[in-house]
């Protein structure tokens, strides 16, 4: 191994449910197509940034008998409904130290499900829409093809051995590879 490539952290995030809570949003728009095209850039970032009309103004929680304990038990990041990310302000303060690139923070409100009274915290909806081509399939173990066009990878998580090009250290520090699928 040479010591002098680049260290990069493949994380499987996106597909791990347990950080899935119980919180839907609100569009300034009601249109369920703005929800859609909001669900679908969280799952399936294209590299194009969100607009200010397909932002959430809040979230709130969906059921109104969460146990406090739930309630005030949401990690640094999770997902909510339509697969929407979310940071805690502590998580959006220390990821501002690194180079983003286009990824986006837009801080929101978090109410109980009457969505009156606000839950304490800081809270923004992350818009992880930074994208690169690094994937050496041929180098990497534990990935398969997805479908029978090629290009999307999937992997076994916890048996795989990501190989991504060293040019991936170079601009954005946090991204999603446009061939492999659930990974930030």
């Amino acid at each position: 191994m040479n010591a002098e490539l680049p260290k990069i952290w493949n994380t499987t995030f996106p597909s791990e449910t347990s950080n899935t809570r119980k919180i839907d949003f609100h569009l300034p728009d009601s249109d369920p197509k703005n929800g859609l095209v909001l669900s679908r850039s969280a799952n399936y970032p294209d590299g194009n940034p969100l607009t200010a009309d397909f932002v959430p103004h809040y979230i709130f929680f969906t059921k109104y008998d969460l146990t406090e304990a739930y309630r005030c038990s949401s990690p640094d990041w999770f997902r909510i409904a339509g697969g929407v990310h979310v940071v805690s302000g502590k998580l959006r303060d220390f990821l501002s130290g690194f180079d983003l690139g286009s990824n986006q923070f837009f801080e929101v409100t978090l109410y109980e499900f009457d969505q009156k009274n606000l839950r304490s915290g800081r809270w923004s909806i992350f818009d992880v829409c930074e994208t690169k081509d690094t994937l050496v399939v041929e180098e990497s173990n534990g990935y398969e093809q997805l479908g029978s066009t090629g290009g999307m990878w999937g992997s076994r998580v916890g048996e795989d051995v990501l190989a991504a090009r060293a040019v991936a250290a170079e601009g954005a520090d946090l991204w999603i590879d446009v061939h492999i699928l659930g990974r930030i």
